[in-house]
């Protein structure tokens, strides 16, 4: 299971995803029509930009333009500390964008050789706190078939015992070749799914196990499909559909 808490209340939830991402013009033919690509498009959660992002490339260089902070709306005080607050101690804050920072020392190193390669990644905070349950990683990934001037690097987090003191962020690639780029309030960041952590195998099959599953695929075309023309071929469209099982994903409020 995917446990969140909000940095603060205006920050949306998860979301499950959607089939569908695009307005189309009328026509046959689209990519999301096609099962298997709507059932990836809907495969796990969305994380949504929890602020307006204007990004600006100007001589080689991106900034952000809205740098924002946001505060959380609940406090903390380190055990043993005094609290004269009244409150429980300090609110956090949390910035909703940033860059690499040339010459970084830390989180970790950045060499100068290294640093032009990544100037246009940009890291954007999610101001979810995520966790997962044991032997369940968090995989992090681009919207599935989703055209943008930017695309999110994927990464598989540790979400089950690192016990990240901050909101998540994801990483961005700005598009070198635009000068601008903007992301909305509640528009799809990135894509969150689980993973168990676990031994996974690949293994050639004999010739006997091919046999018995292509003689499967054959009985299965002669049961359900149906002879689209002279040349032999089947249409299994509506029967792929009817038989596909698709996975659920819900946000418990």
């Amino acid at each position: 299971m995917l446990h969140f808490h909000k940095f603060s209340s205006e920050v949306p939830a998860p979301v499950p995803a959607r089939e569908v991402y695009h307005q189309r013009q009328p026509g046959k033919g689209w990519p999301e029509e096609c099962p298997p690509m709507r059932a990836a498009n809907a495969f796990g959660w969305d994380l949504l930009a929890p602020t307006d992002l204007v990004f600006r490339q100007e001589s080689g260089k991106w900034r952000l333009e809205n740098p924002l902070s946001l505060e959380a709306d609940w406090v903390f005080t380190p055990d043993g500390e005094p609290d004269e607050s009244g409150l429980g101690g300090v609110p956090l804050v949390q910035q909703n964008a940033w860059f690499w920072d040339e010459d970084q020392m830390l989180p970790h190193v950045i060499s100068p050789e290294v640093y032009p390669s990544i100037a246009n990644q940009v890291k954007v905070s999610t101001f979810l706190f995520l966790r997962t349950d044991v032997n369940e990683l968090l995989a992090f990934s681009d919207i599935p078939n989703l055209e943008r001037p930017f695309r999110v690097l994927s990464a598989i987090v540790d979400a089950d015992w690192y016990p990240a003191s901050y909101p998540w962020h994801c990483v961005l690639a700005l598009d070198h070749g635009r000068d601008e780029i903007r992301i909305a309030r509640g528009d799809p960041l990135c894509r969150v799914q689980i993973v168990r952590r676990d031994h996974y195998f690949a293994r050639e099959m004999t010739l006997a196990e091919f046999e018995a599953f292509f003689q499967r695929g054959q009985d299965w075309l002669g049961r359900h499909g149906r002879n689209a023309d002279a040349s032999g071929t089947f249409d299994i469209t509506r029967t792929y559909v009817k038989q596909q099982q698709l996975s659920r994903f819900s946000v418990m409020l």
